[in-house]
């Protein structure tokens, strides 16, 4: 209700940020900051965090980034949604979607089960050794895209950052992060690396880097799994520079090495249309559907089952 009152002459305290400013007009700005205070008033933390959901949602659309892009791209002809009406929408369409999760879940009998979110890194988790009975992740692609980029905008907009290129930092696998006293920890991976040097070495560089910290991530894997405890990972494979990354035979060998078991492997085509599924072979990087130079990408993924 609050939202309906805004006008023109709504006094608005809005975030001061050249990144905001280089991403929002003027109008598109002062409206999200009147919905973001609003937010901020309610009192009920659950529920100021579902509108917060709601508010990092929409904002790509009220921006003039470039729709439908996976690299941050400014489009100077794009009009900008309205913030307060696609506010009103977003939340409608997140209140049906949970209004269903809870029925499921009470169908199921685990509406009442407890559950923690952490948000931390996942190379160090809080929580005890061999307590863990499974784990399902799906890790970040290599050199795809820097996922700081991408979610620069919430990252701005809630405030968990104010210099983007600290907040690059903080992603497994980025290209900001140190290349030295790697640890690949597989054959393959080092396979590859040799013949990404030989081309280009700075992509051999983010490679080793990614699957390195991948590696990390295992380490930590292990030590939470109980014995018999289980691990399921979401991957897939693709090309850099001509060079074909195996992540999934990759993470396998990584894994086995540390003493883990394969206990299945499914692949399976990947069925969301809105995934990025071509590179441009020279870059590496995702492109559109009609370039000349596009290769696939991810046609198919793996999922890891690994047991302790």
């Amino acid at each position: 209700k609050r939202l309906e009152t805004y006008n023109e002459n709504t006094k608005v305290k809005a975030h001061e940020h050249e990144r905001i400013d280089y991403w929002f007009k003027p109008e598109e700005k002062r409206k999200l900051a009147f919905i973001f205070a609003e937010i901020t008033k309610v009192k009920d933390q659950d529920v100021q965090d579902f509108f917060f959901c709601g508010f990092s949602n929409i904002l790509k659309n009220c921006s003039i980034w470039l729709q439908k892009s996976n690299k941050p791209t400014r489009d100077f002809e794009k009009k900008p949604s309205d913030p307060i009406k696609t506010f009103f929408k977003q939340i409608k369409m997140m209140l049906r979607g949970n209004t269903r999760l809870f029925e499921l879940l009470s169908e199921k009998g685990y509406l009442k089960i407890p559950s923690k979110v952490v948000c931390t890194d996942a190379r160090t988790i809080p929580t005890k050794d061999n307590s863990i009975s499974l784990i399902v992740t799906s890790p970040p692609y290599v050199t795809s895209y820097e996922y700081a980029d991408l979610h620069q905008l919430t990252a701005l907009w809630l405030e968990y950052t104010k210099d983007l290129s600290d907040f690059r930092k903080r992603f497994i696998g980025t290209s900001y992060h140190s290349k030295k006293n790697l640890t690949l920890n597989s054959s393959i991976a080092e396979s590859i690396r040799k013949e990404l040097l030989e081309i280009d070495k700075k992509t051999a560089e983010e490679v080793s880097t990614y699957f390195s910290e991948m590696n990390q991530v295992f380490v930590e894997m292990k030590r939470m799994l109980k014995k018999g405890g289980k691990t399921c990972i979401v991957v897939g494979n693709t090309s850099l520079k001509g060079v074909k990354i195996l992540s999934a035979e990759v993470f396998v060998e990584q894994l086995q090495n540390l003493g883990l078991k394969v206990a299945d492997v499914i692949k399976r085509e990947i069925p969301s249309k809105n995934l990025p599924s071509v590179r441009d072979k020279k870059t590496g990087k995702f492109a559109s559907i009609t370039d000349k130079n596009k290769v696939s990408a991810y046609p198919t993924e793996y999922i890891l089952v690994m047991e302790k």
